[in-house]
């Protein structure tokens, strides 16, 4: 079940997480918040754009989830700000002691930062958080905007 927040509640989220994620040194944990914080902006402009006050009234949210391309895609600024379609972590051995491709998609990357992943082949981590940057300049032209 989705928690339904407020658009107000979103902005708010989105500025909080976009200071707590501005930090010189990088870790997984100040990337993570930029993650967040770049969802938050993308369902706030969302939800400004169609004069939504809450997320769950909201389809596309209830459908993109986490998923930062889906989310661009809907507010038709995909293409140049998109994040790359798969990202690969290291291998994993499975019970037999196989060894197990990890790729993901851009609604997974939260999960990979979270748990302490790491990309091994490009993009690398630094690739994503400079593409996640890109995308906060333009979240902040749009939400000045609206």
């Amino acid at each position: 079940m989705v928690i339904p927040f407020t658009d107000q509640e979103m902005q708010n989220a989105w500025r909080q997480n976009r200071a707590a994620s501005n930090h010189t040194s990088r870790t997984n944990a100040h990337r993570l918040l930029l993650f967040y914080a770049v969802e938050c902006g993308l369902k706030a402009i969302l939800m400004r754009r169609q004069g939504i006050k809450r997320t769950d009234l909201c389809p596309t949210i209830a459908e993109a989830q986490h998923n930062i391309n889906k989310l661009l895609d809907s507010l038709g600024a995909g293409g140049a700000l998109s994040l790359p379609k798969e990202i690969v972590m290291k291998q994993i051995k499975d019970t037999r002691n196989n060894k197990k491709d990890r790729k993901l998609n851009p609604g997974q990357i939260n999960q990979m930062w979270r748990y302490g992943g790491c990309c091994i082949k490009d993009p690398k981590d630094q690739d994503v958080e400079k593409k996640l940057l890109e995308i906060v300049k333009w979240i902040e032209g749009e939400l000045d905007r609206l």
